[in-house]
């Protein structure tokens, strides 16, 4: 009778640890599910529920970049779209511009990578997008175009117009009738209509056929044109 009711406590306890999962595959099978990956993405199921990104779905923050991917190689945010909150995914950063989606500013033009992709067109991987001295930034705040390296087409590069004190923003600076650029060639001041001082805008030498540089030669050639 003993026996018996030792049999039937030690069924009981057997059971209710079956219940429990003790005695079952359960175990095994939970330490299988903790460890195996069910997304594929590079992480297991329990280092996902660690960090908090969704073990069923390979990117969780649906920025283009796999969990894993994020987790360790590109170290951003797996639950962030845009880790630095630049306006631009993580993916498009790493994928399509390959700026860089810990920074929200890549190439340290004074705008923000989204901006520069979604707003200006300019590269948020080049500070100076049309190569003309000029950082990108710079120019959106003195209103020249980022993406033309004249903005003003007078044949000078928008830097060398800041540099030199013309306007790039103005093919004609001194309003003397000639472009920047002209001037510069001919060796007349883009920033002085009347270069050589002799009262005559350089422009209207240059019509004339007198040298703008020259503050004897429009008097000379006037003498020269009189029949006194």
């Amino acid at each position: 009778m003993l026996r018996n009711k030792k049999l039937v406590g030690l069924l009981g306890s057997l059971f209710v640890m079956t219940w429990l999962g003790v005695f079952t595959p359960l175990p095994a099978s939970a330490g299988k599910i903790k460890k195996s990956d069910i997304d594929g993405d590079g992480l297991t199921n329990k280092r996902e529920a660690k960090i908090g990104t969704n073990p069923a779905d390979a990117d969780t923050d649906d920025d283009g970049l796999d969990d894993g991917t994020e987790v360790k190689k590109v170290k951003t945010d797996p639950v962030d779209g845009d880790t630095d909150d630049d306006g631009l995914d993580d993916g498009a950063e790493v994928n399509v511009e390959k700026s860089n989606p810990k920074d929200d500013d890549s190439d340290d033009d004074s705008l923000l990578d989204g901006e520069e992709v979604n707003v200006t067109g300019t590269s948020p991987t080049d500070g100076d997008s049309d190569d003309d001295g000029l950082d990108d930034g710079t120019e959106i705040d003195d209103s020249t175009d980022p993406n033309d390296s004249d903005s003003d087409d007078d044949g000078l590069e928008d830097g060398t117009e800041v540099e030199d004190g013309s306007d790039p923003n103005d093919s004609d600076s001194d309003d003397d009738g000639l472009d920047d650029g002209t001037e510069v060639e001919d060796g007349s001041d883009p920033n002085d209509s009347d270069s050589d001082d002799d009262g005559v805008d350089d422009g209207t030498e240059v019509e004339d056929g007198t040298d703008p540089g020259d503050g004897d030669d429009h008097e000379d050639h006037g003498d020269g044109g009189s029949d006194d």
